[in-house]
């Protein structure tokens, strides 16, 4: 044998074994993206289901009306009551009534509050004694766009 045939077989037994480690290296490559192509879909199917889920619970709240009652400090003494519409539809007839434990007196003269607007509110004065409670309930009850009696119990404390 001569030293080209040698050679020549040298270099076709590397070529075959390039080859070889070629195939193989691919083939892996194509797995290991598979597996990432699937891992992504299930990813974008999980982010599609959660945007959807935030759009409707965002379409919910706007659809829902929710009147809310906090307490507001004037002053260094005063304090008033500010109910408001946090919900996304118009409500009527919004009224609020306060447990034993709330204040000692309340001018509740706007009430019923004839219509309030989502974003809007209204402040009703309040006068604490000594020694009464710091936290205590008010119920807000109100009518939805639909006509029906809604209300809520609302914590507040001062």
């Amino acid at each position: 044998m001569t030293v080209e045939a040698i050679a020549s077989i040298v270099i076709s037994g590397l070529s075959l074994i390039v080859a070889i480690v070629s195939l193989v290296l691919n083939y892996r490559l194509s797995v290991r993206d598979k597996r990432q192509s699937e891992q992504l879909a299930e990813m974008q199917i999980r982010l599609n289901e959660f945007q959807l889920k935030r759009e409707e619970e965002a379409a919910e709240r706007k659809a829902s009306s929710k009147v809310e009652a906090r307490h507001v400090p004037i002053g260094l003494k005063g304090h008033c009551i500010r109910i408001a519409n946090t919900g996304g539809t118009t409500v009527y007839d919004v009224t609020c009534k306060y447990d034993d434990n709330g204040p000692y007196f309340a001018d509740q003269d706007k009430e019923p509050y004839e219509l309030l607007e989502p974003g809007d509110s209204f402040d009703e004065p309040v006068f604490f004694a000594d020694g009464s409670s710091r936290k205590f309930v008010v119920k807000t009850s109100w009518k939805g766009e639909d006509g029906k009696e809604h209300s809520r119990d609302n914590i507040v404390s001062w």
